[in-house]
């Protein structure tokens, strides 16, 4: 759902520019800037020019179709609630392309005297924090010394340093080799009531946490004015050495149906750290964000008493009302994370393959750190190099968790270490609800600890453990924990792991767990079968054992894992209560169609899914 004043902006982009509003054209190719610049005919030519104009509420200014500018482009005036101003593209072809990289003048290379035959050498005034051979990020080394593979390559002292079989001039000529010069793409600092569309960014310089990012709009110094009300819809930012778009202190903003990848930073970065500025709604929806070194989707405040743009706030800043739906987010170093994010959704999003440890990323599908009272809930989380959905604290004096979350008819499959795990004192109260939780063969398919958690409705297939209660040196009390109505199939160490020092109290009922054996449960380090497991814990009196038979066979896909007619799961589950009646039902696709359908009153299936009404 969008804000009053998103949906406000978006009706006046669909009805057109406010009467008495102008259009200004620019066309990096055909353009002068002594041009009157408000006709298709007479457009500006740079950038420079757009900087140094004042725009008025409701104006519009279209970039060429086309066009490339190798500069800054740092909009320099602000619309109004009722006429926001548009920056698009016209014309026909590739989106206009803002560049923050320079190309290296081809006749400059030279052979880099000892160095060997393929390092070549360039003066560069302006130090790269990323240089791009033919449209390919390379990789930085420290020196010249240790370059030795293709695409590496080093900068010092005014000289850059590449690999090349041949000359460079020869070797990239589409377009050539270029070297990040500027920090940013699109700087809106301070700007307000803008949107902006179908264009694309490239070659930001800025390195992660330093100033600048493909889109970049933040407060003007404490004080402000602050960026707000900002729509960025359709645009590409790509190949930046930092952020791709970094919205601080911006509130009601919307980022949409972008793509934003290979930047060195977080893909998409939303970041509370000014108390006088408050973050209360964003939309950040359909939006395919994948190769970017830190987090895909980056939600953040400022931790307890820890500095953030110079100022120490001993309570934290908190960011809320934040919707992320629909995304595809993957090969990052982390999928989505939320911190310091509290009453906001993360829904039928995609998250797969976050892996990249370039810049420490958690590597999560969705993480929650320090966040409390969010839904997550119908999303397809699979590869991640962690867990799939993580929630756990913040590092700030004193630590806080993340409580009171709802995590809900999520597909979590295929993760590196545990399908959902909760971490850490004083993280409790979470609801963890009709989740498909399958092939965490090195992990556990639920792990948690603390107090407080509800565990319903889940169907854990194929883990290394089932349901995995445990303390730690961080977290010696766990207990008040329920697990009810779970479906806990083929786990390869234990179906039930309940660690020594975990005092409880638990309680264990209507769960359906397959298959038996000697050695499938383990209380404290009591191991026993599912008779020596009631008896020494006195739980699970009304479980389970036995055949649940599944749809299929041989589950393969989350659908795969709804209930059979004859399934042992049917009606055998434990009325929970009508907020939490509605189950899986058995034909759906994740994230795009996950249905759901009431259990029965007084009859509810076992695991995620309601058999066949």
């Amino acid at each position: 759902m969008y804000s009053r004043t998103a949906c406000l902006l978006l009706v006046l982009l669909v009805v057109g520019p406010k009467a008495g509003s102008t259009t200004h054209y620019v066309d990096s190719l055909k353009g002068d800037d002594a041009n009157v610049g408000t006709t298709p005919e007479s457009p500006w030519r740079s950038l420079a020019k757009v900087n140094s104009f004042k725009f008025a509420p409701g104006d519009i200014v279209l970039l060429r179709r086309g066009s490339l500018w190798r500069e800054q482009l740092n909009f320099p005036s602000s619309g109004s609630p009722d006429a926001p101003i548009a920056i698009d593209a016209y014309g026909e072809g590739e989106r206009p392309l803002i560049n923050g990289a320079d190309l290296v003048d081809a006749a400059s290379w030279t052979q880099s005297p000892g160095a060997g035959s393929q390092i070549w050498k360039s003066p560069v005034p302006t130090e790269p924090n990323l240089v791009l051979l033919d449209g390919i990020k390379g990789h930085k080394k420290s020196s010249s010394a240790e370059i030795i593979a293709p695409l590496e390559w080093s900068w010092a002292a005014g000289t850059l340093y590449v690999f090349s079989p041949d000359n460079p001039a020869v070797a990239f000529i589409h377009p050539g080799v270029e070297s990040g010069a500027r920090p940013s793409g699109l700087n809106l600092t301070g700007i307000s009531y803008v949107s902006v569309k179908n264009v694309a960014i490239s070659g930001a310089n800025a390195v992660p946490y330093g100033e600048g990012a493909g889109i970049w709009a933040i407060t003007v110094h404490l004080e402000g004015p602050t960026p707000g009300n900002l729509a960025i819809e359709n645009v590409t930012v790509m190949n930046g050495a930092g952020d791709g778009i970094h919205l601080e202190n911006a509130d009601h903003c919307t980022v949409n149906a972008a793509l934003v990848h290979d930047n060195g930073g977080a893909g998409i970065e939303l970041y509370h750290s000014n108390g006088k500025f408050p973050i209360t709604s964003a939309n950040i929806t359909n939006n395919q964000v994948h190769h970017n070194g830190f987090n895909g989707i980056f939600v953040v405040g400022c931790p307890r008493s820890e500095r953030c743009r110079s100022v120490v706030y001993p309570d934290g800043l908190i960011v809320t009302g934040v919707k992320i739906t629909g995304n595809t987010v993957h090969d990052n170093g982390a999928g989505i994370y939320l911190h310091e994010t509290n009453d906001s959704l993360v829904a039928s999003n995609t998250a797969y393959s976050n892996t990249n440890t370039d810049r420490r990323g958690e590597g999560y599908c969705v993480g929650l750190s320090g966040s409390s009272s969010n839904t997550v809930e119908k999303n397809n989380c699979h590869h991640a190099r962690l867990s799939g959905i993580e929630l756990s604290i913040d590092t700030g004096n004193p630590p806080f968790g993340s409580s009171y979350n709802i995590i809900r008819y999520n597909s979590v499959h295929d993760n590196g270490s545990h399908g959902i795990f909760t971490n850490y004192i004083p993280s409790q109260g979470n609801k963890i609800l009709y989740n498909v939780i399958y092939n965490h063969t090195q992990g556990s398919c639920i792990m948690a600890n603390y107090t407080g958690h509800e565990i319903y409705n889940n169907t854990c297939y194929n883990s290394k453990l089932g349901i995995h209660l445990y303390v730690s040196s961080t977290t010696q009390k766990t207990g008040n924990i329920s697990v009810r109505n779970n479906l806990v199939i083929r786990s390869s160490e234990f179906q039930v792991l309940i660690e020594k020092g975990a005092d409880g109290p638990f309680e264990f009922s209507n769960n359906l767990y397959y298959p038996d054996g000697h050695s499938a449960f383990n209380w404290k380090d009591t191991v026993a079968d599912f008779a020596g497991w009631q008896t020494v814990s006195g739980l699970d009196k009304d479980s389970l054992i036995g055949d649940p038979r599944l749809a299929s066979a041989a589950p393969n896909i989350s659908g795969d894992f709804a209930l059979s007619p004859t399934s042992l799961a049917v009606g055998r589950g434990a009325d929970l209560g009508g907020e939490n009646q509605m189950a899986l039902f058995p034909s759906l696709a994740w994230p795009a169609q996950v249905k759901l359908v009431a259990q029965e009153p007084g009859r509810w299936d076992i695991g995620a899914f309601r058999h066949t009404p």
